[in-house]
C-alpha cells in the first residue's frame, strides 16, 4: 500500500525509527492517544519522547500500511501491522525475545500541513498475549 501526504511522511519516520520526524509533523498543540492504554501525549516533544522509549524496547519495529482512508472533510484512518520484537525490558515486562504481530489503526486529524491529532488503536489483549504476559490466574502484567 502506497500512502500520501502526511501519513507517508508520518510512517517513513516510524519505519526509519527516527521520533524527531515524526514529531515534526505534528502541530504544537497536537496530542496523540494510545487507546488500548488509556494514555495520551500532548506536543511534539512528548511524542517523540514517546517515540523514543518505544524503539528502545522494539528497535527492529516495522509499521505496514495496510490501507488508507481519507475524508477530504474530515480525518484520516490507516489500517497497519506492526511487527516488532521486545528486546529491552518494558516497565515490569522481561526482554526475552518475544515477537510482536499486532494489526491496528491510526486516526489523524489533519490541520494545513501538520497533523493536530492522532489516535492509534490496537488490541491489548493481542499485545498481552504476545508478550506472554498473562500469569497462571489469567490476569495480565
Amino acid at each position: 500500500m502506497k500512502l500520501t501526504g502526511l501519513p507517508a511522511r508520518l510512517y517513513e519516520a516510524y519505519n526509519h525509527h527516527d521520533p524527531l520526524a515524526a514529531a515534526r509533523l505534528y502541530d504544537a498543540g497536537a496530542t496523540h492517544e494510545e487507546i488500548a492504554q488509556g494514555s495520551s501525549r500532548q506536543g511534539p516533544e512528548a511524542i517523540a519522547d514517546g517515540l523514543r522509549r518505544f524503539f528502545q524496547w522494539f528497535p527492529d519495529a516495522h509499521w505496514q500500511p495496510q490501507t488508507q482512508i481519507t475524508d477530504p472533510n474530515g480525518p484520516v484512518a490507516i489500517t497497519y501491522l506492526l511487527t516488532a520484537t521486545l528486546q529491552a525490558p518494558m516497565g515490569p515486562l522481561a526482554a526475552r525475545g518475544q515477537r510482536l504481530s499486532l494489526r491496528g489503526v491510526h486516526v489523524l486529524l489533519l490541520g494545513g500541513e501538520l497533523i493536530r491529532g492522532s489516535a492509534d488503536y490496537w488490541d491489548a489483549a493481542t499485545f498481552h498475549r504476545q508478550m506472554n504476559t498473562t500469569t497462571t490466574t489469567g490476569e495480565t502484567a
